[in-house]
Protein backbone atom coordinates (compact mmCIF):
# COMPACT_ATOMS: atom_id res chain seq x y z
CA UNK A 1 0.00 0.00 0.00
CA UNK A 2 1.53 3.31 -1.11
CA UNK A 3 0.00 6.69 -0.39
CA UNK A 4 -3.30 5.11 0.61
CA UNK A 5 -3.64 3.21 -2.66
CA UNK A 6 -3.64 -0.54 -3.05
CA UNK A 7 -1.04 -1.66 -5.55
CA UNK A 8 -1.71 -4.98 -7.22
CA UNK A 9 1.18 -6.78 -8.79
CA UNK A 10 0.34 -9.47 -11.30
CA UNK A 11 3.06 -11.81 -12.35
CA UNK A 12 3.02 -14.26 -15.20
CA UNK A 13 3.47 -17.87 -14.19
CA UNK A 14 6.62 -19.35 -15.63
CA UNK A 15 4.64 -22.45 -16.65
CA UNK A 16 1.00 -21.90 -17.64
CA UNK A 17 -1.48 -24.01 -15.67
CA UNK A 18 -3.21 -25.30 -18.81
CA UNK A 19 0.08 -26.88 -19.92
CA UNK A 20 0.00 -29.32 -16.98
CA UNK A 21 -3.50 -30.51 -17.90
CA UNK A 22 -2.58 -30.96 -21.56
CA UNK A 23 0.57 -32.91 -20.69
CA UNK A 24 -1.47 -35.15 -18.43
CA UNK A 25 -3.95 -35.79 -21.23
CA UNK A 26 -1.13 -36.63 -23.66
CA UNK A 27 0.36 -39.09 -21.19
CA UNK A 28 -3.04 -40.65 -20.61
CA UNK A 29 -3.69 -41.10 -24.33
CA UNK A 30 -0.17 -42.39 -24.95
CA UNK A 31 -0.31 -44.87 -22.05
CA UNK A 32 -3.87 -46.06 -22.75
CA UNK A 33 -3.07 -49.10 -24.92
CA UNK A 34 -0.37 -50.29 -22.56
CA UNK A 35 -2.18 -50.18 -19.23
CA UNK A 36 -4.76 -52.98 -18.93
CA UNK A 37 -6.47 -51.42 -15.89
CA UNK A 38 -7.50 -48.42 -17.96
CA UNK A 39 -9.01 -50.68 -20.62
CA UNK A 40 -11.17 -52.44 -18.00
CA UNK A 41 -12.89 -49.21 -16.90
CA UNK A 42 -13.16 -47.51 -20.28
CA UNK A 43 -14.58 -48.65 -23.54
CA UNK A 44 -11.70 -49.78 -25.61
CA UNK A 45 -11.38 -47.78 -28.80
CA UNK A 46 -9.56 -49.35 -31.63
CA UNK A 47 -5.89 -48.45 -32.24
CA UNK A 48 -6.91 -46.59 -35.44
CA UNK A 49 -9.30 -44.38 -33.45
CA UNK A 50 -6.63 -43.75 -30.88
CA UNK A 51 -4.08 -42.75 -33.52
CA UNK A 52 -6.64 -40.57 -35.28
CA UNK A 53 -7.60 -39.02 -31.93
CA UNK A 54 -3.93 -38.45 -31.10
CA UNK A 55 -3.28 -36.82 -34.49
CA UNK A 56 -6.35 -34.59 -34.17
CA UNK A 57 -5.38 -33.75 -30.61
CA UNK A 58 -1.83 -32.89 -31.65
CA UNK A 59 -3.14 -30.72 -34.53
CA UNK A 60 -5.53 -28.87 -32.23
CA UNK A 61 -2.78 -28.63 -29.63
CA UNK A 62 -0.37 -27.15 -32.18
CA UNK A 63 -2.92 -24.55 -33.33
CA UNK A 64 -3.96 -23.66 -29.80
CA UNK A 65 -0.39 -23.51 -28.57
CA UNK A 66 0.45 -20.92 -31.23
CA UNK A 67 -2.65 -18.91 -30.39
CA UNK A 68 -2.02 -19.15 -26.68
CA UNK A 69 1.68 -18.37 -27.12
CA UNK A 70 0.77 -15.26 -29.13
CA UNK A 71 -1.89 -14.27 -26.58
CA UNK A 72 0.64 -14.69 -23.78
CA UNK A 73 3.20 -12.61 -25.67
CA UNK A 74 0.64 -9.84 -26.32
CA UNK A 75 -0.42 -9.96 -22.66
CA UNK A 76 3.21 -9.74 -21.54
CA UNK A 77 3.80 -6.78 -23.87
CA UNK A 78 0.71 -5.03 -22.56
CA UNK A 79 1.75 -5.69 -18.99
CA UNK A 80 5.26 -4.35 -19.61
CA UNK A 81 3.77 -1.29 -21.32
CA UNK A 82 1.45 -0.73 -18.36
CA UNK A 83 4.32 -1.16 -15.89
CA UNK A 84 6.38 1.31 -17.93
CA UNK A 85 3.40 3.67 -17.91
CA UNK A 86 3.07 3.27 -14.16
CA UNK A 87 6.78 3.99 -13.70
CA UNK A 88 6.46 7.07 -15.91
CA UNK A 89 3.39 8.11 -13.96
CA UNK A 90 5.29 7.71 -10.68
CA UNK A 91 8.20 9.76 -12.05
CA UNK A 92 5.81 12.42 -13.28
CA UNK A 93 4.00 12.40 -9.96
CA UNK A 94 7.29 12.83 -8.09
CA UNK A 95 8.30 15.69 -10.39
CA UNK A 96 4.90 17.30 -9.86
CA UNK A 97 5.32 17.00 -6.09
CA UNK A 98 8.76 18.60 -6.31
CA UNK A 99 7.40 21.43 -8.46
CA UNK A 100 4.51 21.91 -6.04
CA UNK A 101 6.93 22.08 -3.12
CA UNK A 102 9.11 24.58 -5.02
CA UNK A 103 6.04 26.70 -5.81
CA UNK A 104 4.98 26.61 -2.16
CA UNK A 105 8.47 27.71 -1.13
CA UNK A 106 8.41 30.50 -3.73
CA UNK A 107 4.98 31.62 -2.55
CA UNK A 108 6.07 31.69 1.08
CA UNK A 109 9.20 33.64 0.14
CA UNK A 110 7.07 36.08 -1.86
CA UNK A 111 4.70 36.48 1.09
CA UNK A 112 7.64 37.16 3.41
CA UNK A 113 9.04 39.67 0.92
CA UNK A 114 5.63 41.36 0.64
CA UNK A 115 5.36 41.55 4.44
CA UNK A 116 8.86 43.04 4.63
CA UNK A 117 8.03 45.61 1.93
CA UNK A 118 4.77 46.53 3.72
CA UNK A 119 6.65 46.97 7.01
CA UNK A 120 9.30 49.13 5.31
CA UNK A 121 6.54 51.20 3.70
CA UNK A 122 4.84 51.70 7.06
CA UNK A 123 8.14 52.76 8.65
CA UNK A 124 8.92 55.07 5.74
CA UNK A 125 5.40 56.55 5.91
CA UNK A 126 5.71 57.10 9.67
CA UNK A 127 9.16 58.66 9.16
CA UNK A 128 7.82 60.95 6.40
CA UNK A 129 4.86 61.96 8.59
CA UNK A 130 7.12 62.70 11.57
CA UNK A 131 9.50 64.68 9.35
CA UNK A 132 6.56 66.61 7.93
CA UNK A 133 5.31 67.34 11.45
CA UNK A 134 8.75 68.51 12.54
CA UNK A 135 9.03 70.69 9.44
CA UNK A 136 5.54 72.07 10.06
CA UNK A 137 6.44 72.82 13.68
CA UNK A 138 9.66 74.52 12.59
CA UNK A 139 7.77 76.54 9.97
CA UNK A 140 5.12 77.42 12.55
CA UNK A 141 7.83 78.53 15.00
CA UNK A 142 9.47 80.61 12.28
CA UNK A 143 6.14 82.17 11.39
CA UNK A 144 5.37 82.86 15.05
CA UNK A 145 8.83 84.36 15.63
CA UNK A 146 8.50 86.45 12.48
CA UNK A 147 5.05 87.61 13.56
CA UNK A 148 6.34 88.43 17.06
CA UNK A 149 9.19 90.46 15.54
CA UNK A 150 6.76 92.30 13.31
CA UNK A 151 4.46 92.94 16.25
CA UNK A 152 7.39 94.22 18.31
CA UNK A 153 8.50 96.51 15.48
CA UNK A 154 4.94 97.72 15.03
CA UNK A 155 4.67 98.40 18.72
CA UNK A 156 7.89 100.33 18.83
CA UNK A 157 6.87 102.29 15.74
CA UNK A 158 3.46 102.91 17.21
CA UNK A 159 4.92 104.04 20.52
CA UNK A 160 7.37 106.38 18.82
CA UNK A 161 4.58 107.85 16.68
CA UNK A 162 2.01 108.02 19.44
CA UNK A 163 4.25 109.42 22.17
CA UNK A 164 4.32 112.97 20.77
CA UNK A 165 0.63 112.81 19.97
CA UNK A 166 -0.21 111.54 23.44
CA UNK A 167 1.73 114.41 24.95
CA UNK A 168 -0.09 116.88 22.82
CA UNK A 169 -3.48 115.38 23.62
CA UNK A 170 -2.66 115.30 27.33
CA UNK A 171 -1.75 119.01 27.23
CA UNK A 172 -4.95 119.89 25.42
CA UNK A 173 -7.00 117.87 27.86
CA UNK A 174 -5.37 119.48 30.85
CA UNK A 175 -6.05 122.90 29.33
CA UNK A 176 -9.66 122.08 29.02
CA UNK A 177 -9.89 120.73 32.50
CA UNK A 178 -8.02 123.59 34.08
CA UNK A 179 -9.10 126.19 31.69
CA UNK A 180 -5.69 127.80 31.48
CA UNK A 181 -3.08 127.43 28.90
CA UNK A 182 0.05 125.55 29.79
CA UNK A 183 3.44 127.15 30.11
CA UNK A 184 4.59 128.63 27.04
Amino acid sequence: MKDGRVVRVRRMASRPEWLVAICGAILFVAAYPFVPAIQQFLLGPSPAEMILGLVVFLAVFAVLSRIVRRALRVTAERQSAMEGGLENAEETKNEARQLLEEHRINISEAQLEAARIREESRERGARIISEAREQALMDACLIIDDAADKIQKSRTNSLTELHPQVTEIAVKLSERILGEPPYE
